[in-house]
């Protein structure tokens, strides 16, 4: 892969991480006990990082090694941080310090 193409497609997902991350809160899936419902409030956390680079090696006249390389590497991580309590029909929110 050449090096034009792997800033190409570190640019395209950086782009689309950038859609996913305009929220700031992910809201899970409802869990619920007879007449109580909690909803768990999360903040979405992503990473990404990459590089590639071509080369040439060799001195003094010892054989030259031609290349290029790549690599990346990304993360997802959603870290609840409140929940909102339905009770009796009446809802709250509570934040969970950490």
């Amino acid at each position: 892969m050449q090096l034009q193409q792997i800033k190409g497609l570190f640019a395209t997902v950086t782009e689309r991480l950038k859609l996913l991350t305009r929220r700031n809160a992910v809201v899970a899936k409802p869990v619920s006990v007879g007449d109580r419902h909690i909803i768990t409030l999360c903040e979405l956390r992503l990473g990404f990082g990459g590089g590639g680079g071509e080369g040439e090696g060799g001195e003094d006249g010892q054989s030259i090694g031609k290349g290029t390389g790549g690599g990346a590497g990304g993360m997802a991580r959603a870290c609840p941080v409140a929940v909102i309590v339905i009770d009796n029909g009446k809802a709250r929110l509570e934040s969970l310090d950490q």
